[in-house]
């Protein structure tokens, strides 16, 4: 059986919506409610930072120290393991963004999780991780648009 998609096509292009100036976020004032927004922020930081994104770096960092966050502490966030100025929270939250990012295509390793699970409840966790997919998303997505990106991602 053979379908025609002349029923389906319509006479009037679709409407797109004109491009918005700045980044879109995806809800991330639900993500920021439960967990707080200078986790949040944090974690974004730290994602964008392995992404190689300067620019984006430029903004969560701008945008944090507008919400009091210091420069030592931003600062140090590429060692954060090493740090003792990050709670165990935020550890344990810096290590599950480090573990989406890092592992875009493999599910999410079990250690990761077992180590955020004390600090966070499921719903929290799932919340957290939607976010960190988001952020990765619209950078991968918006990598060729960008041309002070230092890491590309794998072209197939």
């Amino acid at each position: 059986m053979i379908l025609s998609l002349k029923k389906f096509t319509t006479s009037a292009p679709p409407k797109v919506p004109k491009r918005k100036k700045g980044r879109i976020r995806i809800d991330s004032t639900t993500a920021d409610i439960h967990l707080g927004t200078g986790l949040m922020n944090l974690a974004r930081l730290r994602v964008v930072q392995i992404l190689g994104c300067k620019s984006c770096v430029r903004e969560y960092a701008t945008e944090l120290a507008a919400k009091g966050e210091t420069r030592r502490r931003m600062r140090l966030l590429n060692n954060w393991r090493r740090e003792t100025v990050f709670s165990l929270r935020e550890k344990a939250a810096l290590n599950l963004a480090e573990a989406v990012t890092c592992n875009p295509i493999s599910s999410i390793p079990p250690g990761a999780i077992y180590a955020a699970s004390p600090f966070f409840t499921e719903e929290q966790l799932i919340l957290f991780v939607l976010e960190i997919v988001a952020v990765n998303d619209w950078h991968y997505l918006k990598s060729f648009q960008h041309d002070t990106m230092t890491s590309r991602p794998p072209h197939e």
